[in-house]
């Protein structure tokens, strides 16, 4: 090693500097800034600020509750899949989220799909966990 290792940050640190910002300013409205950074072994998959945009008239009219029931669908607890996960598992995987939901996660020509959306960007490593940038 020829540089000195730091600790990687929290997730709100880590959406700014990835041009979350979008998430960033969701999860502080809702209060769950905090929370998220807590979370132990957290895997987020983010929605791209195009993507916020692209919900903007839907989103405004939510209520705090109903965005921060939203966002706890983007987030699993309990499991850190980075991209390598993803993509050598089955070619179909199921995720329950912090919301009570579940994720669909799929691969389909190399690409990996969570429900319709498009994993843009993979493996955005934060101190309790990893994000993936989702196109919608």
């Amino acid at each position: 090693m020829d540089t000195v290792l730091t600790v990687p940050p929290p997730v709100s640190t880590s959406a700014v500097a990835n041009n979350l910002t979008s998430l960033a300013s969701a999860l502080t409205s809702t209060s769950l800034l905090h929370p998220v950074d807590s979370l132990k072994d957290v895997t987020i998959f983010a929605p791209s600020n195009a993507a916020f945009a692209a919900i903007g008239p839907i989103a405004s009219n939510l209520t705090t509750e109903q965005l921060a029931n939203v966002l706890e669908y983007h987030v699993i607890s309990g499991t850190v899949a980075y991209s390598s996960v993803l993509t050598s598992g089955p070619a179909k995987m199921t995720f329950s989220t912090l919301s009570g939901g579940v994720l669909n996660v799929m691969v389909a020509d190399g690409k990996v799909f969570v429900n319709s959306a498009q994993v843009v960007t993979t493996d955005v490593i934060v101190a309790n966990g990893v994000v993936h940038v989702l196109d919608k």
